[in-house]
This record gives structure tokens, sequence and C-alpha cells, in this order.
């Protein structure tokens, strides 16, 4: 047994050790150079890469295939070396256009998709209702120092105390709340008098509100108060009043009926009479869009039936979009409601309720992106790069600048005297040391204007951004060398673009531009594109005559003009003209056997005639056939389209053959037989 097990052992071993070795040599045999072109090495590897990207449908390497792809290849890589002689890529046009590429083409390495996706599926979830919140505010900066913010959050957690004991929310809102719309708020220069909401934010979904804001309300009970929550904003309390299935996107009209300024108890009592006699009529058949049009008080949608912009449920106030949500019916109306605004009645005209996931998928992911809920997916990439690059800070260090800045930076003109700055680390990572004097240089340029602030507070925050400014740029700058499939796909970017642009030179625009050359090339390929027998026959039509007995009538006319009297077509067309009731026409053509079959029935030197109906017209039709015409060459106007691309291709040729001559290359034919 023992013997049996050892030998088991040692067959393991060998094979792994085979393994290894096939590894071992596959991997090396990609890193074999395969071709030379001047002093740039190709190697296997990136021969096979770009080959079987474009044969993924081979199910194995065909020789044949190898050769016709490698003589390919050659010509690109010509065609590239070319273009780098003649300074193509130090152009500014051009590094700027890769540029471009390479930022689209490295910003998956910055996103963590995983977290992209949650977001994605959880905004879906979300959009798929409205809640209806009111919320008490304490406001805090994001950046305020640790006793600024105990402060705020000491008192908004005696308020949330307060409401657990059975305080009312919305007085406590309205008394208590920083956020200044929850109070009544009297006329100025700014804006009229306008009622307080007492802490009421109306209906909202998904993307309506900052994410942690959002967060909160929907994982917050009907009837419950949140937990303390924090946003840019400070401190809230959120009060989840009603949770409805999604609106969507709606489009309503209204007939509206406003208060007057200054309106008395009276005043109120005409205004609902009128709206409820409004309603009467509505109910009794008289039409909506006649109503609306004489009665509505908003003028600017009266005219329009009182069809309103199409809304979702966070645009109007939260009385108008519960009337909306009991409407179930395109051309359903409400009952009159009353908002702050007046009196309403209101019509569904359309109602379009969010997709499934995967009809809605793409566009949530683009707005989760755009959105500071995809930070999150940044912020992990960013953690993830400090982890493994071992970053470390030095807050001591960093003091010693908080030190030197002074409230001028607020003004943006800080300026401290080089003398001040000292180059010690503030930050390592990597191989990366960043000093004092670069961090102040990043303060300096990143000035400006702006309402001043606790300058440890500004300090931090720009050492926040800087540190991962730093780190990122850094992580950018070693995609290539961290990811060969990052390297490659921006090499085929940089290769296609610089080809692109020398073949355009000297292909596609060339062969447009340079007429000479293209009329000469045409002498030579011309006896490819030649007409066959052709007639070249005059035609007179007269398209609308009442019927076949008037056409026979001027059948017969025609033939006593041409056949009798000599009359060329035109002098007929000239006097059938004037007759303002006809409608002439005369066309001469060459036709080929089979296009026309009038064409097809007139000798050269005769005439035959045709009549015809067509849309419950009668059409009477003329031939007279010029002339028979023997093959000819097509007219360089006539094939200026396959002429053209003709010539692209003779012109590339000919690039091809120039390139071979001047640029020297060179294959390893022991590494092509290897990858055969």
């Amino acid at each position: 047994m023992k013997i049996v097990m050892k030998s088991l052992k040692i067959l393991t071993l060998a094979v792994i050790m085979a393994a290894s070795s096939l590894q071992s040599f596959a991997q090396d045999f990609k890193e074999k150079t395969l071709l030379t072109v001047g002093n740039e090495k190709i190697t296997a590897g990136e021969f096979l890469n770009i080959y079987n990207k474009n044969n993924v449908q081979s199910e194995a390497i065909d020789p044949k295939t190898i050769n016709e792809y490698l003589d390919l290849f050659i010509n690109f890589r010509l065609k590239v070396k070319d273009a780098e002689v003649q300074g193509l890529d130090t152009m500014k046009s051009f590094k700027d256009e890769l540029a471009g590429y390479r930022k689209q083409l490295a910003q998956p390495y910055f996103t963590d998709e995983s977290v992209i996706d949650l977001l994605t599926k959880e905004a879906y979830d979300r959009s798929q209702y409205d809640i209806r919140a009111s919320h008490i505010l304490i406001r805090c900066a994001a950046d305020a120092l640790p006793a600024d913010t105990l402060t705020a959050w000491k008192k908004i957690n005696d308020i949330r105390k307060k409401i657990m004991k059975g305080a009312d929310f919305s007085k406590m809102a309205t008394e208590l709340s920083e956020d200044q719309s929850a109070r009544d708020r009297e006329a100025n220069k700014q804006h009229p008098a306008m009622k307080g909401n007492r802490g009421d934010l109306g209906y909202f979904t998904v993307f309506n509100m900052v994410y942690p804001f959002e967060t909160a309300a929907f994982n917050t009970p009907v009837g419950s108060v949140s937990q303390i929550i924090r946003t840019d904003f400070g401190y809230h309390l959120i009060k989840v009043v009603d949770r409805h299935p999604a609106l969507g996107k709606v489009t309503a009209a209204h007939i509206f009926f406003t208060f007057p300024k200054n309106s008395t108890a009276a005043d109120s009592a005409r205004v609902k009479s009128r709206v409820d006699s409004i309603y009467n009529r509505l109910n009794a058949g008289e039409k909506w869009d006649d109503l609306a049009t004489l009665y509505s008080d908003d003028k600017a949608s009266a005219a329009k039936g009182g069809q309103l912009p199409p809304f979702t449920s966070n645009r109007l106030v939260p009385d108008f979009i519960e009337a909306v949500y009991l409407l179930k019916n395109p051309g359903d109306y409400s009952k009159p409601v009353l908002t702050s605004y007046g009196w309403h009645i209101i019509k569904l005209v359309e109602k379009k309720t969010p997709g499934t996931f995967d009809e809605s998928k793409a566009e949530l992911k683009q707005r989760v992106t755009r959105d500071n809920r995809g930070r999150q997916s940044q912020e992990v990439v960013v953690a993830r790069l400090k982890a493994e690059y071992k970053l470390y800070e030095d807050i001591a260090v960093l003091k010693e600048v908080t030190a030197i800045v002074t409230d001028s930076i607020f003004a943006g003109t800080w300026n401290p005297a080089p003398d001040k700055i000292a180059s010690k680390t503030l930050f390592s990572f990597a191989d990366k040391k960043v000093t004092q004097s670069e961090f102040a240089q990043y303060l300096l340029k990143h000035q400006k204007k702006q309402e001043a602030e606790n300058i440890q507070v500004y300090v931090n925050k720009r050492f926040k951004d800087y540190v991962n400014e730093t780190i990122l740029s850094y992580e950018d700058n070693q995609l290539e060398a961290k990811y060969p499939d990052f390297k490659a796909l921006v090499k085929e970017y940089r290769d296609g673009i610089l080809l692109f642009e020398l073949t355009d030179r000297l292909v596609w625009t060339k062969a447009v531009k340079d007429t000479t050359g293209l009329r000469v090339y045409y002498q030579t390929v011309k006896q490819k594109y030649m007409w066959p027998d052709r007639k070249e026959v005059s035609m007179l039509t007269i398209n609308n005559l009442s019927s076949e007995r008037d056409a026979a009538i001027m059948l017969t006319k025609l033939e006593k003009w041409i056949t009798k009297k000599g009359k060329s077509l035109n002098w007929v067309k000239t006097e059938l003209m004037k007759d303002t009731l006809l409608s002439v026409n005369l066309t001469q053509e060459k036709y080929i056997a089979g296009e026309n079959a009038l064409a097809d029935k007139t000798a050269p030197g005769t005439n035959q005639s045709e009549i015809s109906t067509k849309d419950s017209k009668t059409l009477l039709t003329w031939a007279f056939c010029e002339r028979a015409i023997s093959p000819e060459p097509k007219t360089l106007e006539e094939v200026k389209g396959l002429v053209t691309a003709e010539y692209q291709n003779q012109l590339e040729k000919e690039w091809i053959e120039k390139l071979r001559k001047q640029y020297p290359f060179e294959v390893d034919r022991l590494v092509l037989d290897q990858i055969k």
C-alpha cells in the first residue's frame, strides 16, 4: 500500500511539473519576437492576441489563415511605422484624441462594478414607490469641527426624544426646524408671502433627494420617525407619512380657480361655487376643452385644454398628486381638489409607470454613476488602492502646513514665503513620497474667493482631496504596467488613430481630391465598366387624359402631326401645352434591353405608342427611337463611386509596395512555425 501511495505521489508531482513546464514554455513562447519592423519588435503573444480577436469563430489555427493574416499584419505595422516617421504621433490633435480614448478605456479600472450593480438594483426597487415624508433639519456643515457637530447632534437628539414622548412632529418642525420652508414667510423683494409647509416635503421617489436622506426615508415604515440622519446639510429627523406605488410620469390637464389676493371667506365661497358649477357641467356632458378654455384661471394651460407639462410625484403639491393617484384611466377627472394655490378639477391624459428592470437598467445605471451615490464605487476603489500601496499619512506634519495657512486663502491671495514651507514627507505610498511643499503648491493652485471657514477644517478637506487625487493619478499611470490587456487595447487605439489619419491623407482623401489622377486611372480601367447594346428613345407622355376614348383621339392627332406633317416632338409638346388642362412630359433617355417595354418594341427610326391607366388616370405615351448605341464604356461620372474605390485600392497597393521597400522587416520563421 505504501509503495502504491508513493508511486501516486511521484506521478502527481510529475504531472504538476509537466504542466508547469508547459505553462512556462507557453509563456516564454509568447514573449519571443515574431516580427521586427525597423527597431520595433512584435512578440508572438501580441500577434496572437490580435489574430484571435479577429478570428473568434475559428476552432483551430489554420496555417493558411495565419500566413494571410501575418501578411496583413505586416502591412499594418509598416503603415504605423510610416505614420511615426512622419511625426503624426507628435501632433497635438493626435495626442488629444488618444488621451480622450484612453480616459474612457480607463474608467472601468476606477469603478467597482459590483457596487454600481447593487446601487442600480436598489434604485430600481425604490423607483417602484413614491414616499411622502416630513423632516426636521438642524444645520451642520459636512466638514464642521467636532465641537460644532456635537452641538448640532445634541440639539436634534433632544428634539427626537420629545417626539418619541408624544410631541407633534409638525409642531416641532414649525418651531425648531432650521429648514425655513417649515414656517410662514412674509413677502419681501425676493419672494411673495409664503405659507410654511410644517416640515411636509410632499411626495418623492428615487433620485429626488440626496442619497442618505432617500435611504432613510425608504427604510422607515409609514407612520414612524427615523433615527438621526446626517447629510451635507446637517442632521435630519424624517417622518414617513405615506408610501404609494409609483405614479411614474404623468400628463394631466386641470381647470383651475384661484383665490383673489387678500381674499375673504365670502371670496372663498364664491370660488368654491364656481368650481362646483363647472364640475356639474362636466358631469352633464359638456366638453372639457371648452370649459377649460373659457373658465380656467391658469391661462397658460387653458389654451391647450388645461394640459400641463408631464410631471412626476415630486413636481407638484401633495394634495394635487393625491388626487392624480385616484385617476385610473385616461379621460377620468377628479372631484374639485383644494390646494394651497386654489381649486382644481384634474383630468388624466396619460400615465407612464416605471418599466421592468431590464428596460430601465441602462438608464438607471447612468443616473447612479452621475449621482452622488456613485461616489461609493470610487471610494471602494480608493480604499483598496490605499491598502494595496500601504498609504501612510503624517498628521503631525500636516499640522505644520495648517499653521502657516491664513484667512487670505479665502480671498484667493494666500502666498506664503518659500522659507516658511518645509519639505518633510507629508504622506507616502508605494514608491512615492509627497512633501509639505507639494501640498502647499496644491493649496495655492486651488485657492479661490469663497466664504471663510475654519482653517483646520478647510485644510483637512483639501488634504483628503489631494491624497485621493494623487493616489488615483498614480494608479492611472500604472495601468499599462499592471494590466496587459489595457496596455494592448490602448496600443490598438493608438495605432488605429495613426493608421486612419495617414490612410486618409494618402488614400481616401487623395483619391477624392486628385481629380486628374482619377481621370488618368479611369482611362486604364474603363473597359471594365461597359454599357451593353442600348437605344436612345424620346418619349412624349400625356398624363391626365379622362378616358381611353380621349386617348385614342389624341393618338390620332399625334399621328397626323408627327407622321404626316413631320412635326418634331418638341413642337408637339409646345402645341399640347397650350391646353392648360393637359400634363405633358418629354424625355430622351438611353435604355438597355428589358428596362422599358415600350422602348424594347421601338426599332431605330420608328415610332410606337401605348395607352395605359394609372391611379384612375389614362396615359398616352408616344415613343421614337433616335438611334441604336453599340457597347461603350460608361462615363467617369456614371461610375465615379466604383472607380474611386478602385483607385483607392490602387493607391494603397502602391503605398504598401513603397513601404515594403522603404522599411526593413523580418519574420522569425521558427517562431511562426511554432504558432502554426
